[in-house]
Parts: structure tokens; sequence; C-alpha cells
């Protein structure tokens, strides 16, 4: 184990003659690169800091337009889709109101006349042909006004 470790000693050293002593380039220059990298490290780590803290706000500031625009959409898509539902929902709605309505006075009006009873079509059906024939009758009442005064003339 000593001989590993002075042999490595032996590697990192250099004899300089002129000076008469051991010299240790490569120990010192691996520690200086060592404290060089380390450096270089805290710096652009202290540079990413100051760099995320000026431009996070930013970008924090971007992420919340966006957040906004997208809810805006999804808001308006969505009162688009629930007046769509709402739409559909009142058509269906007012046509199975219909078809009941439909179905109630069919059922009804075949009840009553099965009865005997009047109902209001039927009234109605009466009224409009009494009506007719007040019209008729008046048209005739002039035909026969007309008649009676070129029968005088003459």
């Amino acid at each position: 184990m000593n001989n590993n470790n002075s042999s490595k000693m032996y590697e990192d050293q250099e004899f300089d003659k002129k000076q008469g002593k051991t010299k240790r380039h490569h120990n010192r220059k691996s520690t200086l690169d060592f404290r060089k990298y380390t450096k270089q490290i805290w710096l652009a780590g202290l540079g990413a800091f100051s760099r995320a803290e000026d431009e996070g706000s930013k970008i924090f500031e971007s992420l919340v337009k966006v957040g906004e625009e997208l809810e805006s959409k999804t808001v308006e898509f969505t009162d688009q889709t629930v007046s769509k539902v709402t739409e559909k929902t009142k058509e269906s709605v007012i046509d199975t109101k219909d078809k009941v309505e439909k179905m109630l006075d069919h059922h009804v009006t075949t009840s009553l006349n099965k009865i005997g009873l009047v109902t209001a079509k039927d009234i109605q059906h009466l009224e409009s042909l009494i009506l007719d024939l007040h019209r008729k009758v008046d048209v005739l009442m002039e035909e026969n006004k007309t008649l009676k005064a070129q029968l005088n003339k003459k």
C-alpha cells in the first residue's frame, strides 16, 4: 500500500534540477482546475437563480394570461353547449307537449262523441256553417230586392 502511494506521489511530482526541489505540477493544476470548475458551477447557479427570479414573474404573468384565455374559451364553449342543449330540450318538451295535447284532445273528443255530447270543435263547425248560411241568405235577399225592383219598373 505504501508503495502504491509513493509511486503515485512520484508521478505527481517532478524534480527541478536547477532549484533542487521537487515540483508538484499535476496536483497543483488539478486542485486549481477543481476550484475553477467549482467556482464556475457556483456562479452558473447564481446566474440561473437570478435569471429565474427576473424572468419568473414574466413567465408567471404569461401563464396567467394563457390561463385566462383558456378559461374564456372554455366558458364560451360551455355557454354555447348549454344553449344548444337548452334549445333542444325546449324543442323536445314542446313536441312532447303538443303530442300529449293532441292525444288527449282526440281521446276526449272520441269519448264525448260516444256518449253523445257536443264538443267545442263541433260548436265551432256549426258556427261556421251558420255564418256561411247567413251570408248566402243575405246574398239571396239582395237578389230578391233587385228582382222586385226590376218587376216594379215594368
